[in-house]
């Protein structure tokens, strides 16, 4: 769940990151750490639970988002070894991390060799239903859906344009379009809106879209260079934001108290929507960030501890409050963070940027 981006150009990709995307990254992870924090110590949990869940849907789009650059590369460049270089460097980027947090969790719960920790280990316990008996690991769920995105939507786009003789953006446009409507057509005739929770919202082959709508957001953003988003007002936007926030949590809400099957269909377009609307507010906000370069570093941090956030909170959460039952709520809050900020930012100098250092690059064209 990285923010990084990189554009294609003569020779390649060229890494780069933006600092906005990375704060709202960072900002997205804590949404979804802090939440379940309080939701462990029964403090407020419904309205922690819609936090948390509406935070996981902006790392969908903006995985689309920042990952659309690469795959248009690898589309242009007519070169099938790129698309094996996207996939390892995704696989290097996200895979590793997700084994120590995935092995730490089954030594604490005791699932080790389980056939729930084989499904986790595949990514497979959501493929098409939920199938773990036991769901020690939830949080893996949108792991899963990142994961089979990196091995479909690029392969398919690719295999699309071989056979029809097209690689421009239009063509990418018209492939994205028609992949997000088969997959909402797929949860409107397949899915068991009776167990709507995890039978549809966290089932990877009715939720690949989510990210697929990132891709579509590039495109409209910068895929046609009309950078029509520095027209924009600001405040707009900001309203936009919040606009969109309301409407996605009230929405949520509501199914949570209703189970409105309507509501149910609906959320997947404006949870795109919501993600879609912070994107576009931290983009335009990127120039202002950097008239504070210390806003823009702080930005850059959060982004790069934001995935290790995301995997370990909540066996921190389980250790921190398993070591010291009877911390006050408050003091064990602020030990929670120090702890996690620590934790995230070590295990992100000492494991992920090495890993991240040695990952394969692309080859100028020969």
């Amino acid at each position: 769940m990285s923010t990084e981006r990189e554009v294609g150009v003569s020779h390649g990709p060229a890494s780069g990151r933006v600092a906005s995307l990375d704060f709202l990254r960072g900002i997205a992870a804590l949404s979804v750490a802090i939440p379940h924090f309080f939701a462990y110590r029964e403090i407020f949990p419904d309205r922690a639970e819609t936090v948390a869940v509406l935070s996981v849907e902006v790392f969908f789009v903006l995985s689309g988002y920042v990952l659309a650059p690469q795959i248009l590369f690898c589309l242009n460049a007519e070169r099938l070894s790129y698309l094996g270089t996207f996939v390892v460097r995704r696989w290097m980027r996200t895979i590793p991390p997700y084994l120590v947090a995935l092995l730490l969790i089954s030594v604490v719960t005791r699932q080790l060799g389980t056939w729930d920790f084989a499904r986790y280990l595949f990514y497979v316990q959501n493929l098409f239903r939920q199938s773990n008996a036991n769901d020690y690991f939830a949080i893996a769920w949108s792991l899963s859906v990142e994961e089979w995105f990196y091995v479909t939507f690029p392969a398919l786009l690719m295999a699309a344009a071989f056979v029809l003789g097209r690689r421009n953006l239009r063509f990418a446009l018209a492939f994205a379009i028609v992949f997000c409507v088969a997959i909402s057509a797929a949860r409107l005739l397949f899915g068991d809106l009776h167990d709507w929770g995890s039978a549809v919202r966290r089932v990877v082959v009715f939720r690949v879209d989510s990210i697929g709508y990132g891709f579509l957001l590039y495109l409209g953003v910068e895929g046609f260079k009309r950078h029509w988003l520095s027209t924009i007002p600001i405040w707009s936007l900001a309203l936009a934001a919040v606009a969109m926030t309301v409407l996605s949590g009230t929405m949520l809400e509501h199914i949570a108290a209703t189970g409105d099957h309507v509501a149910e269909q609906l959320f997947p377009f404006a949870a795109a929507l919501f993600g879609s609307a912070l994107i576009l507010l931290a983009l335009r906000c990127e120039t202002l960030l950097w008239r504070r370069p210390v806003v823009a570093q702080l930005g850059f941090w959060l982004g790069r501890i934001s995935y290790s956030t995301y995997l370990f909170h909540i066996i921190l959460i389980e250790l921190i409050v398993a070591a010291f039952p009877r911390m006050r709520t408050v003091t064990e809050g602020l030990l929670f963070l120090a702890v996690l900020f620590t934790f995230t930012t070590a295990f992100y100098a000492a494991f992920e940027r090495p890993i991240l250092a040695r990952r394969p690059r692309y080859t100028a064209a020969e």
